[in-house]
């Protein structure tokens, strides 16, 4: 990849992680990495090319940890242990990814990027139902809450995210754990 395309990519995080897509122009996103409107049409085509290639660079290595954390192994808690200890650790590292990803989890389904960010989602809320479905012989109080399950756990370290996001301070190492607690306490209820 060529340095003009990775100072795309880089100003493009900055920019999609202050504000959703569609206040983010086209032109914000050329002054921002110095160069024209053109260039940024050549290297992306469009917006959505762009924010497509954006996204996905930056949402990559976290989704290909969450596929290894979220494969069951026989141990339910320890895969919720593992997957929450993997996003917290990742986002710490990695705020403007989470920013980003915050935005996009609330597009319209008019907007122009609406289908893609969905996929991203579909494919997140997929990973966990799968984990869940899968977990159903050893906890079958599962059984038929596999999607549910999927979407309270994801909110539930979304959550936890936030909370170290706004105050890094209240980050102890045994916060995946207490999230995972909180959340498998409801689940087994």
């Amino acid at each position: 990849m060529n340095d003009t395309k990775i100072s795309l990519l880089e100003k493009g995080l900055e920019l999609f992680s202050q504000a959703p897509y569609e206040d983010v122009g086209v032109q914000d996103i050329a002054s921002s990495a110095g160069v024209t409107k053109p260039t940024l049409y050549h290297h992306f085509g469009s917006k959505l090319g762009f924010y497509q290639a954006v996204f996905s660079h930056y949402t990559a290595p976290f989704f290909d940890q969450i596929a290894q954390t979220a494969t069951y192994r026989n141990d339910l808690t320890h895969n919720l242990n593992e997957t929450a200890r993997a996003a917290i650790d990742f986002f710490m590292a990695d705020e403007k990814t989470f920013r980003m990803l915050e935005y996009a989890a609330f597009t319209s389904p008019n907007a122009e990027h609406h289908a893609f960010v969905q996929s991203y989602w579909n494919d997140l809320i997929g990973a966990f139902e799968t984990l869940f479905s899968t977990a159903v012989p050893q906890h079958g109080n599962l059984a038929g809450k596999t999607k549910t399950s999927a979407w309270a756990f994801v909110f539930t370290v979304r959550a936890g995210i936030h909370i170290i996001l706004d105050d890094r301070s209240c980050y102890t190492p045994d916060m995946p754990y207490k999230l995972v607690h909180q959340f498998m306490y409801g689940i087994f209820s």
